[in-house]
């Protein structure tokens, strides 16, 4: 069979894998403006989200079609829960079709 001969492929719509991003870092470092810009931006935002719910959270950014793009903030308001954010954020990076991004803010006094 020749090049031209050959079946043309009909071009896939696949969704591109949604922008997920995790903005975390120490108190006063600008986290709220962080996710006030992404909000401005498009992102759909939550502040202050459970550590045990963000898995579910980058859920339904992977199966609705109108959330593209998402970003979540974490820090020590979630107490003692926080120490169970490194081993989340690891679940997150295995999933497919989902590609996370960590924000770590931090500041100085000056």
């Amino acid at each position: 069979m020749t090049a031209s001969a050959r079946p043309r492929r009909r071009p896939t719509t696949r969704r591109a894998a949604p922008t997920f991003i995790v903005v975390t870092g120490f108190s006063g470092a600008g986290k709220s403006q962080a996710i006030r810009a992404l909000e401005d931006a498009g992102y759909f935002c939550v502040d202050n989200l459970p550590v045990p719910l963000i898995p579910t959270f980058a859920d339904l950014t992977r199966v609705r079609s109108d959330v593209a793009r998402a970003a979540v903030v974490v820090d020590v308001r979630e107490g003692e829960a926080l120490a169970r954010f490194p081993k989340v954020y690891a679940e997150l990076q295995r999933r497919r079709g989902l590609s996370p991004k960590l924000l770590f803010l931090e500041a100085n006094e000056a």
